[in-house]
């Protein structure tokens, strides 16, 4: 005796939904009176099924719609206060207080920092604990740098075509984990100082000169 396959939750909705819809209408006009009885349940309870998927249908459409809606209306508020914004620096261009007391966020002060100066101390380079990085580190510019940028050369470090952007080509801190582009190789670093004025006016002398593997 063959045996009906019974649904179950790892179904489908699709297939459930479906498969009941097809089954209950002919089990409730079906000859056992038993059979009959439990088919009007399944008709009803297909139906309640289909009312359910239906309003979450609308409510998923509803909700797509109101992220649209607020997307764009955050697009809109974005739009209108820059251009306000824009207007209120162009009429009140040397009063800060006014900005600030309209609720702005000002850029902060321009640095009357002078552009950072050699690095004059050289720093060290070594093989870091894993296998194709190299862990450098050099003496640090305290507040005079923001950020320092680091270059790396193979080759001759006296060619300046030998030397460009290490991997990673800036730091904050006076140290970085770099990982060289060719390995087993002599490689070194040279570090900048940057700020607001720009580009140190000269970077150190090379780091390193040893491979790393």
């Amino acid at each position: 005796m063959r045996k009906i396959i019974l649904l179950s939750e790892s179904d489908s909705e699709e297939y459930v939904f479906t498969q009941a819809g097809l089954v209950g209408p002919k089990a409730a006009l079906d000859a056992k009176v038993d059979v009959a009885a439990d088919g009007a349940i399944v008709v009803t309870k297909t139906g309640e099924y289909g009312t359910a998927r239906t309003d979450c249908d609308t409510a998923k459409l509803e909700a797509e719609a109101a992220v649209r809606a607020k997307a764009t209306a955050k697009t809109a508020a974005i739009d209108s206060y820059n251009v306000t914004a824009k207007k209120t620096d162009e009429k009140y261009p040397g009063n800060d207080s006014h900005k600030e007391d309209m609720g702005y966020v000002l850029s902060k002060v321009p640095s009357s920092k002078g552009k950072c100066e050699k690095i004059a101390v050289g720093g060290t380079a070594s093989q870091w604990i894993h296998d194709g990085f190299a862990d450098v580190e050099w003496p640090t510019m305290g507040e005079m740098a923001d950020f320092y940028t680091i270059e790396e050369y193979t080759g001759d470090p006296a060619i300046e075509a030998n030397w460009y952007p290490a991997n990673p080509p800036q730091s904050k801190a006076a140290h970085a984990i770099i990982k060289p582009k060719t390995l087993n190789v002599p490689v070194g670093w040279r570090i900048t100082g940057n700020n607001a004025a720009g580009l140190g006016v000269a970077p150190s002398d090379p780091i390193g000169g040893k491979p790393i593997h």
